[in-house]
């Protein structure tokens, strides 16, 4: 008899916790994208910056002057175009999970992706106007 009463709450219990593991999945996967991002961002702006830098100041020669800044904006464009992706596709997987349970749209993975794609974007605009200038 016992077993007929807590069937309710066995299946309350396995919901949530699917739910959780749902919820953890996309945070994992949202930070992957980040972390994937952040790569692609510093290796452009290192890449546009640094190198740029060591060819004016002659310490390395025979590369084209605008290639290293060409390569490395497009990385960094590349890593924010995978951080926006990443976190349009985790809103939308956030708002299709509501439908059936009380979540939040904003997760904390959400809100560290947001960040760092703002952050980006302003740091590649620096970088952009420093290179317009020189």
């Amino acid at each position: 008899m016992s077993d007929t009463k807590d069937a309710p709450a066995n299946r309350d219990l396995a919901m949530e916790l699917a739910r959780t593991r749902t919820l953890l999945a996309m945070d994992r996967t949202l930070l992957a994208w980040v972390r994937t991002s952040l790569s692609l961002i510093a290796f452009g702006f290192t890449l546009a910056k640094f190198v740029h830098d060591l060819i004016l100041t002659g310490r390395v020669h025979g590369v084209d002057a605008h290639y290293p800044r060409h390569l490395g904006v497009m990385l960094m464009l590349l890593g924010i175009g995978g951080l926006i992706g990443g976190a349009f596709e985790h809103f939308t997987s956030v708002k299709e999970l509501k439908k059936d349970f009380k979540v939040s749209m904003w997760t904390t993975s959400l809100t560290i992706a947001t960040v760092v794609a703002i952050i980006a974007i302003l740091l590649m605009i620096n970088l952009l106007s420093d290179m317009n200038a020189s």
